[in-house]
């Protein structure tokens, strides 16, 4: 039985559950495109480099020959050189790991830098993917939801002392070409912080129900989802030539970034 939730566990759970069943529980998988895998290679390769810098260890090699990565990182910290500079009274760590438990479940998240100051707290996310979405989605995202409420309920900190910085490092200036790596800020207030608890409350209620009975719910057709889906042959929804024409691989921005 599956205990410990993840952004991507929740996203998937609330979005479709026969899906989540599929991919989490029976391990199905769909072959990635070469675009795709060289890009999480990128996104892996770049998500190192910054952890290497944040340790103050020497770069590898296999990193600091490529210039690409090299020039996403100068730009980065050319355009946000406070995120970077030491604080004798903070608290700051790459690749920081929370647990908290909650309705029977063990909600993880890995946060790619955690800054902690006296009475304020950032989690910044190194996105590198090209296209940067708006505020709205990216507010409304599981990844957001469940790092603030995370970090409110395992510091002293209120929901109105927390925000999270997400940092797309590749966006490049239309007109140069140069990059000009974005940041989309997200704040958090206290009426948000409840409102993810009740969302939660109601996906790991609905999970263990799911889980008790064995039984996941398809989402109805009038979505139109399921044309887009990868697995509509193995759940039923479409004959297996339909799905093998009707289905595209998700873009980008749709895969979750591995933490190293």
């Amino acid at each position: 039985m599956l205990t410990n939730l993840t952004q991507g566990h929740l996203s998937l759970l609330e979005t479709c559950p026969r899906k989540f069943q599929q991919i989490f529980l029976e391990g199905l998988t769909v072959p990635p495109s070469p675009d795709l895998q060289t890009s999480q290679l990128w996104g892996n390769r770049f998500h190192l480099l910054m952890q290497q810098r944040e340790l103050g260890l020497p770069l590898p090699g296999t990193l600091t020959d490529e210039e690409h990565l090299q020039a996403c990182m100068a730009a980065l910290v050319a355009q946000a050189p406070d995120l970077f500079r030491a604080e004798p009274s903070s608290f700051r760590q790459s690749e920081h790991r929370r647990s908290l438990a909650f309705n029977g479940y063990s909600l993880t998240v890995i946060y790619d830098l955690l800054i902690l100051r006296p009475g304020a707290g950032l989690i910044v996310d190194w996105k590198t993917y090209l296209q940067v979405p708006n505020h709205a989605s990216l507010a409304q995202d599981w990844q957001t939801r469940l790092y603030l409420y995370v970090l409110v309920e395992t510091t002293d900190l209120s929901p109105e002392q927390v925000a999270m910085s997400y940092w797309f490092v590749r966006h490049r200036e239309a007109q140069t070409g140069e990059f000009r790596p974005q940041e989309v800020k997200i704040t958090y207030t206290s009426k948000q912080h409840e409102q993810t608890r009740q969302n939660l409350l109601k996906l790991t209620a609905a999970l263990s129900g799911y889980q008790q009975s064995g039984h996941f719910p398809q989402v109805s057709l009038a979505r139109g989802s399921c044309d887009r889906c990868l697995f509509v042959a193995p759940c039923g929804r479409l004959p297996e030539s339909s799905a093998t024409a009707l289905s595209p691989l998700p873009s980008l921005a749709e895969i979750e970034e591995v933490p190293l």
